[in-house]
């Protein structure tokens, strides 16, 4: 007798994801296999979106299903069309469900097997032929996604070439492609019709930067252009601007930093001294060494320059930080003067504004390009090559990888490439850019990259203002609690965690590839217990959603004011008071061209991207159970109660209205994404 077997098969929602050609099943139980089976219904069948049902009919019961066969066969090779399985569904004639999580493309001719989607660690497999599954599966991943070294000294990542040869599964789709095309596109455009893009002349006048993009201002962009010549404002984005990792407590003034309570008197002001601020930890300092020694690049055919200043900084009665001296080399002496705020207003803002260049140079290839884009890369790698798509952490870490290869793959097409923008455009070029990148890599360690370590270690827990802070320990904890529910559900001891051979080999090629195998980084090259997995698999989705977000949402609307961000430095700095005035200043910033070279490349990276799923969201069901599920329902419900709270805390600020920017929102959950995605 008979036995038929139901099949759903879900079609992706958007354009493009339909086909035209043949699709057939080969259900694999327990018992034996079902006939290849046309999915034919008549008419178009795997339209964009669609949800289908067909019937499988096999002379025995095929027990319990474990696999399932895809075959796609040209109907008409010409009018061939890829095509994007999203899920299939199969139902015994005993009502039994089971669920197959796909969302990968099948193209041309071509064969795709899945297992039943309940997610298993290696030791949950007791079927031969699923043992064997899961080692096949990521062998074939990785002779599809090979290493290769960008630079020596640096993370490694993909080995393609270009964005034609990356993998449909880990492109952009068409309608993000598109609308990331036209973007940039528009932008080479504007700038051409206004004549900028050409124009190797300093600015004339600094009103005239505004002219640039101005359709695309916002209201914190708006505000720096008024606010940037300002102390209070200069300090705030020490704590809530790009780079808001970099400041740190100072118990005692640095030996080459000779910082004089004569110095500082005026600005401290009456009633205490630089040792007492000391004592009771209001002083902080900003220290640009990383740069030191890094050779400077060329723009417009012109040598550049570039310092490693330090700036000091105090925690006023008003809590209000503000800078107290810049140095602006590593060595002080007559020829390094130590500025001050009561120096001439066009010395003082040069020297901040040397500040605000060594700033964009660390976040750029820091704190932006190396603590995320390129971590994230490592992370989505090693998630690809060593866990099958049963494993729940490969469940639980691939929406956090979405899109994360091709903008890297743009990146080093485009923007750090030699002559690429990085190289052209800034001050390090990209010999410079890879020796600070080597600098950074050889310095990163874990508990920097772990948010409530880091901001102990720095001394800085209890700096007021610090909304960067405030909102990245409230979504630090829920990341925290989500995996630990979703950990403690697949590993019910240390052991566990010890035996996971997928895990391990995981972990080895993140210390390898990501880490370069350096002890000193405090990066674990293999688990223990189950403790040290949830604190490590935090880490990685936090670092690749909020830190993203916190270090990428505001490029623009901190460097949309180029002053207050300038990429390249065409004079040197200056080693004496006195010589500084609005025409060397102008003299001393970036050409035209090559602030709406920069201008374009911010405005590209951080405008809001087409097709984001923001974090918390998940559309592509990985987890097929209830348990995993009803975890992610509670981290969305604790990502809405951070949200609520961001915007009454924002709501507050701007009643406050103030010296500061109104309000900070680039930790606001609703609009950042799961992943690095540009």
């Amino acid at each position: 007798m008979a036995i038929t077997y139901n099949v759903q098969v879900v079609t992706g929602n958007f354009l493009r994801s339909g086909t035209l050609d043949s699709i057939f099943i080969t259900l694999v139980g327990t018992e034996g296999e079902s006939p290849k089976t046309a999915l034919d219904n008549w008419g178009v069948d795997f339209y964009p979106g669609a949800v289908s049902d067909y019937k499988v009919s096999c002379e025995h019961d095929l027990g319990e299903i474990v696999l399932i066969r895809l075959h796609k066969v040209f109907k008409l090779e010409l009018f061939s069309t890829s095509w994007h399985c999203s899920s299939l569904t199969v139902t015994s004639p005993k009502g039994e469900t089971y669920r197959f999580p796909c969302y990968q493309w099948m193209e041309g001719q071509q064969k795709l097997e899945l297992r039943e989607g309940t997610a298993k660690i290696p030791a949950m497999d007791t079927l031969p032929l699923l043992k064997e599954f899961r080692i096949k599966e990521v062998q074939n991943r990785q002779s599809d996604y090979e290493w290769k070294v960008y630079a020596e000294g640096v993370p490694y990542c993909l080995n393609v070439s270009s964005m034609e040869e990356l993998e449909s599964e880990v492109k952009f789709s068409f309608t993000k492609a598109a609308l990331f095309a036209e973007r940039s596109a528009s932008k080479k455009i504007e700038l051409k019709l206004k004549g900028y893009s050409d124009s190797q002349e300093s600015w004339e006048n600094l009103e005239d930067i505004k002219n640039v993009f101005w359709f695309n201002k916002s209201e914190m962009s708006e505000f720096i252009t008024e606010h940037w010549e300002e102390d209070v404002f200069f300090g705030c984005q020490f704590l809530n601007g790009l780079n808001p990792r970099l400041i740190r407590k100072c118990t005692e003034i640095p030996p080459n930093f000779p910082v004089t309570q004569e110095m500082v008197a005026k600005s401290l002001g009456n009633g205490t001294t630089l040792q007492e601020e000391l004592k009771k930890g209001n002083i902080f300092i900003a220290d640009y060494r990383v740069l030191e020694g890094v050779p400077a690049g060329v723009n417009n055919g012109s040598q550049q320059y570039l310092t490693a200043p330090l700036c000091l900084l105090h925690v006023t009665a008003q809590k209000h930080l503000m800078p107290l001296a810049i140095q602006l080399t590593q060595t002080p002496g007559p020829e390094s003067p130590i500025f001050l705020p009561s120096d001439s207003k066009w010395d003082w803002i040069l020297a901040k504004t040397w500040v605000r260049n060594s700033d964009f140079h660390v976040h750029q290839a820091i704190t932006h390009l190396l603590r995320t884009h390129l971590l994230a890369e490592v992370f989505t790698l090693a998630t690809i090559r060593q866990l099958p798509m049963c494993h729940p952490l490969y469940k639980l870490l691939i929406p956090h990888t979405r899109y994360t290869l091709h903008i890297n793959t743009v990146a080093r097409d485009s923007l750090i490439s030699e002559g690429g923008v990085f190289d052209k455009s800034t001050g390090v070029g990209y010999q410079g850019l890879v020796k600070v990148l080597q600098k950074g890599t050889q310095a990163l360690t874990y508990s920097s990259l772990c948010l409530p370590e880091d901001l102990e270690a720095r001394g800085v827990s209890s700096l007021p203002k610090y909304y960067y802070k405030e909102d990245g320990l409230k979504i630090w904890a829920a990341v925290e609690r989500f995996v630990s529910g979703i950990v403690d559900l697949y590993y019910k001891n240390d052991r566990s965690v010890q035996e996971d051979s997928e895990l391990k080999k995981w972990i080895e090629e993140v210390y390898e590839k990501g880490f370069l195998a350096q002890e000193s980084s405090g990066i674990p090259s293999s688990f223990t217990s189950v403790a040290e997995l949830k604190k490590f698999l935090t880490m990685v989705i936090y670092t690749c959603s909020a830190q993203h977000s916190a270090v990428n949402s505001g490029q623009f609307d901190f460097g949309a004011w180029m002053p207050n961000f300038p990429s390249s430095m065409r004079k040197p700095p200056p080693t004496t008071k006195g010589s500084a005035n609005l025409q060397n200043y102008k003299d001393t910033i970036p050409q035209i061209n090559t602030t709406c070279k920069i201008l374009s490349t911010l405005w590209l990276l951080s405008a809001y991207p087409g097709d984001m799923i923001p974090l918390g969201k998940y559309p592509d069901e990985h987890f097929t159970e209830a348990a995993p599920q009803r975890h992610i329902s509670a981290f969305q419900e604790d990502l809405k109660k951070i949200s609520n709270e961001i915007e009454k805390r924002n709501e507050s600020l701007a009643k406050m209205g103030g010296p500061l920017p109104l309000s900070y929102e680039y930790l606001y959950p609703p609009s950042f994404e799961n992943s690095v995605s540009i």
